[in-house]
């Protein structure tokens, strides 16, 4: 084997384990349990968010040589700098890395073992501090020990569901399939995750001697489809085993005991150690990827203040307090937010695929505009839960009825726009302002009416 093809290897495998984490193994099955039947549907919408969109914005990186700050020039540099800082938080210590601890505890220490989560917590970041405090050796670590384990395990689940069946899959149990796989996807934070984890792939790639523009974007794409290919075949393995569980197990399970329960139907009480395993496996490599790369971020941006050691600790410490909520209650918390902050991120990252035969910035302001109109309406209707809870507990019974009605008006404005029943409520307004601003800006240009972007560069230059 060459070196070349070695290396697209290990690195592929790890960012495969890097996406592989907490989510990608609660949801599938989740989604096959409640499209029954419809399961290979509802796996579509979930591949289209779940590894479609996350392997495009590796891509989309790669042609942005792996810079963050070249994936957001073409936006205003204030909203780019907040939107890469919130998007750090959301995958780093506020969501996705307190959730891959919470999930172990759930999944792989609560039935097995009788310890708190307090120190099921603390062993799991303390095992993700000895990995991210040689950040230089993170890649072939995770992508030479842990992934082959990783696979080995997940391998077993998936081949034991097809050989023997749970059992038939039933009637789905929810409406628009496509559309339920497509929002499960969002809750893998995978697009937003592979802004974030291509900066540390893009520069393992670069460290092993692959440094021109092309050879560099080449290896790229190779690492990120052979993750593709990884996360592909888990997902559908794993939505297939949760549908033919469907007529077995009740339908009011939370996402983890639906998880536990369909491994115990495959393999017994042996089910348990080797789901275990897979969720301990699947979630430090996602751990160590996250909070690897999310340090080296803020320790370069406050490199005047903190350092990337001190900085991976904070990320750790605060991580473990909030994964100590438990997996639910982030869930239902990072919902919302997921709904406003993913679709923006889905733009920008085909925007910045097709940037050479854009004409100017405008387009891409336009898009963001017409996109953040939408999708601030849907983290408005995805966050009626938490306010009605919060308004009960607060006895709000008055302000409950103007926020209901707030609520159904906002669910009759998204139900009136095109794509709304495949998750793409704001396409034809995000291409709306896009062409209004792109094309209006081109129009003044030559109506002498607007300076031209080159003076504006120079004015900044100078």
């Amino acid at each position: 084997m060459s070196k070349k093809t070695n290396d697209i290897i290990v690195i592929g495998f790890a960012l495969f384990a890097m996406f592989l984490g907490a989510g990608n193994l609660i949801f599938p099955p989740t989604l096959g349990h409640l499209s029954g039947k419809d399961w290979f549907f509802s796996l579509l919408g979930f591949l289209v968010t779940g590894v479609g969109m996350p392997v495009l914005g590796i891509i989309s990186m790669g042609k942005c040589d792996g810079h963050l700050s070249n994936f957001t020039k073409n936006i205003n540099q204030l909203f780019g700098t907040f939107f890469i800082i919130f998007v750090m938080l959301i995958i780093g210590p506020l969501f996705a890395i307190p959730r891959t601890a919470a999930t172990t505890y759930e999944i792989a220490i609560r039935p097995n073992f009788g310890i708190s989560s307090v120190l099921s917590s603390f062993i799991f970041f303390a095992i993700t501090l000895f990995f991210v405090l040689t950040p230089n050796d993170v890649i072939d670590r995770v992508g030479k020990f842990l992934t082959p384990a990783l696979i080995a395990v997940l391998g077993l689940l998936v081949i034991k569901g097809f050989v023997t069946p749970i059992g038939k899959p039933s009637d789905p149990s929810v409406d628009k399939i496509f559309l339920r796989g497509f929002k499960e996807g969002y809750q893998t934070m995978d697009a937003l995750g592979s802004m974030i984890l291509a900066t540390i792939v893009i520069s393992s790639i670069s460290s092993k001697g692959y440094t021109d523009k092309k050879s560099l974007l080449r290896m790229t794409i190779w690492t990120g489809l052979i993750a593709c290919i990884g996360l592909g075949l888990v997902y559908g393995g794993l939505v297939y085993v949760g549908a033919t569980g469907s007529t077995v197990l009740p339908d009011n399970l939370s996402r983890t005991e639906i998880v536990v329960r369909s491994s115990e139907l495959l393999w017994g009480r042996g089910g348990r150690i080797v789901l275990g395993l897979a969720i301990g496996l699947a979630c430090l490599t996602t751990s160590i990827g996250l909070t690897a790369t999310a340090g080296d971020y803020f320790s370069k941006r406050f490199k005047d203040d903190i350092s990337y050691r001190a900085t991976v600790i904070i990320i750790c410490v605060v991580s473990f307090f909030l994964s100590n909520f438990g997996v639910d209650n982030i869930i239902s918390i990072a919902g919302p937010i997921l709904e406003v902050i993913y679709p923006v991120a889905i733009v920008l990252i085909v925007l910045n695929l097709f940037a050479e035969f854009i004409p100017n910035k405008y387009f891409f302001h336009g898009a963001v505009i017409g996109t953040l109109s939408i999708s601030v309406l849907q983290g408005w209707v995805a966050a009626q839960d938490l306010i009605n809870n919060l308004l009960i507990k607060l006895e709000a019974f008055p302000a409950m009825d103007q926020v209901g009605m707030s609520f159904n008006t906002t669910i009759n404005v998204l139900k009136t726009l095109p794509f709304e029943g495949i998750g793409f409520p704001w396409l034809l307004p995000a291409l709306g302002f896009s062409l209004l601003l792109g094309f209006g800006y081109i129009i003044m240009q030559k109506t002498e009416k607007a300076p031209s972007m080159k003076g504006d560069s120079q004015k900044k230059d100078e």
